[in-house]
């Protein structure tokens, strides 16, 4: 990236202060890419979260190093207090997974289908 900032720099069209290479690479050097990407990037939370934000903040794992797991691990470092408002944040949410239902608005393709199929 910086080979192609060069150029328009050169001949005016971007400033220094312009290039993005520099506070790209940055980012990456220090692992806030990751955490930008993570909180843009919900479906890939927890695998960005697991390998590559946890390790940056915490001690590493010693007994789990399977990140569907980790949390297992993690929860340890909580206070009891903590743990409980944790559990009960959980719980409703899991119970919640196990009963909802989908919720959709069908678009006008649909409705027509659905005509057809009870006509």
């Amino acid at each position: 990236m910086t080979n192609c900032e060069d150029e328009p720099i050169r001949t005016g069209r971007l400033t220094e202060s312009q290039r993005l290479s520099i506070p790209m690479r940055e980012s990456w050097e220090s692992g806030d890419f990751w955490i930008m990407y993570a909180a843009r990037s919900n479906f890939a939370f927890d695998a960005i979260y697991w390998q590559k934000i946890d390790k940056r903040f915490f001690e590493p794992m010693t007994t789990c190093l399977d990140p569907s797991n980790a949390w297992k691990e993690k929860v340890d470092i909580l206070e009891p207090e903590e743990r409980q408002k944790l559990e009960e944040y959980v719980d409703p949410k899991l119970r919640h997974m196990e009963t909802r239902v989908l919720a959709w608005d069908p678009d006008e393709h649909t409705l027509e289908y659905m005509a057809k199929m009870n006509a």
